[in-house]
């Protein structure tokens, strides 16, 4: 299962139920270093400034209050994060 954010397709995602915090990234995940949105996420870029993912904080709050998740890309552009709902979803039934 994989996500999209506006242009960008995260194939690598890891959600932890317990602490609500999801991560993604465009390929395999790397080190880097990490920018805050407006919305409280994070967006994660390599040594080389390039973006590669985003650590989505409290996707599950932000979908029952929201009815989605929104994240500012690095472009500025805030989109709905499409595919979330799989993610929390599967978790909350195990």
């Amino acid at each position: 299962m994989s996500l999209r954010a506006g242009r960008y397709t995260f194939s690598h995602v890891t959600y932890d139920p317990p602490s609500d915090v999801l991560y993604a990234a465009i390929g395999p995940p790397r080190p880097g270093t990490r920018e805050q949105t407006p919305e409280s996420h994070y967006l994660r870029f390599d040594g080389r400034g390039r973006f590669f993912g985003i650590i989505l904080m409290s996707p599950r709050q932000q979908l029952e209050r929201e009815g989605g998740v929104y994240v500012s890309l690095p472009e500025g552009d805030r989109v709905r994060v499409q595919g979330i709902e799989a993610f929390v979803a599967e978790t909350a039934e195990d």
